[in-house]
């Protein structure tokens, strides 16, 4: 049978309120009864039980995140490292899937504050008044993955425009004059702007403006053709003579590209450049390494965690948070 807290009182000679207090590090007690009890807990095997420390404390010592897949990687690497931050006070990760699908997030919003989640971390796919109004109603703290998402809101992220206005200049010094910004889900199904995507291509697209240099945009809409498609005929139009910069926001648009084109004998930095965004450890394994806008993820999640859990606390006194970014050179452009 495993041992309880009513056990370890007995066995130490304390109140159960003072095991409980040495147990969870609240209330007054003694460092050196404090130390007894644990020293006792710990050669008994005492294993917490969570439900009835989540009555006592008035917590459920979870944190929800909802994202849209895990299979990206720019998601596993924050979802780690936030998971790893709440760790250290004895939270853990709800972690939800939506797979873009907006109802699906709603409801797990919904779903994971009626479980009585302590904090939650979300990058929405919603957007709108009708969104913002439910979130108002979110009783538990809260942030966004991504800057100025809403008005208001607790926020961790960088500044995507600034991010695109320096990867665009790098191009630019790179001796690049015609470049691309290749960006699949620009619109979501409801025709709704990307904000995170938008932002990166309106910095890119006003330093572009400024050079003089020409420069494209490739996205999927309106029956247009794949942005695979689109970019090899750009790839092919241009040349050596006049070799293609692409910037992709996002390391998996570039990996898709680099292997298609690559299919109809075309190879970076020969024949055209590239570059992306989420400068994530494993995609600096590929040959030729690639370059990349290292945007920090691993940072963004840890600080998110660590937000949530300052706002928990009632602590939090910013509730903005930059993340800064830097260029990460390869062999790429």
């Amino acid at each position: 049978m495993s041992v309880t807290t009513k056990d370890l009182a007995e066995i130490c000679g304390v109140s159960r309120t003072t095991v409980i207090r040495a147990l969870h590090g609240t209330g007054r007690i003694s460092a050196q009864t404090k130390q007894r009890i644990l020293e006792t807990a710990g050669r008994l095997g005492y294993e917490p039980d969570l439900a009835a420390r989540s009555l006592v404390l008035g917590k459920s010592m979870m944190i929800g995140v909802v994202v849209v897949d895990l299979r990206n990687l720019y998601f596993p690497k924050i979802v780690d490292a936030i998971g790893r931050r709440v760790l250290e006070d004895d939270y853990i990760l709800n972690i939800t899937i939506h797979e873009d699908n907006k109802e699906a997030e709603r409801k797990l919003i919904r779903m994971l504050t009626g479980h009585r989640v302590d904090g939650l971390i979300l990058n929405p796919i919603n957007k709108g008044e009708a969104f913002y109004e439910m979130m108002k109603k979110v009783k538990v703290p809260y942030c966004i993955l991504g800057i100025d998402e809403f008005a208001g809101c607790a926020a961790v992220g960088v500044d995507e425009e600034a991010a695109g206005a320096d990867a665009a200049r790098y191009i630019l010094e790179k001796g690049y004059r015609n470049s691309a910004f290749v960006v699949p889900p620009l619109y979501d199904a409801d025709g709704v702007l990307n904000l995170g995507h938008h932002r990166r291509l309106k910095g890119f697209i006003s330093v572009m403006e400024n050079s003089g240099c020409s420069y494209h945009v490739i996205y999927d809409k309106d029956g247009r053709p794949g942005y695979l498609q689109q970019t090899l005929a750009l790839v092919r139009e241009a040349g050596r003579e006049n070799k293609l910069a692409l910037l992709c926001s996002g390391a998996m648009f570039a990996m898709d590209i680099v292997g298609a084109v690559r299919q109809h004998g075309y190879y970076a930095p020969e024949d055209y450049g590239i570059m992306a965004f989420d400068g994530i450890e494993e995609y600096q394994s590929w040959s030729p390494r690639l370059t990349s806008l290292d945007n920090h993820v691993e940072k963004m999640g840890f600080e998110a965690g660590d937000l949530v859990i300052r706002m928990i606390r009632g602590e939090a006194s910013e509730r903005r948070i930059v993340i800064p970014h830097n260029i990460v050179e390869g062999q790429t452009l």
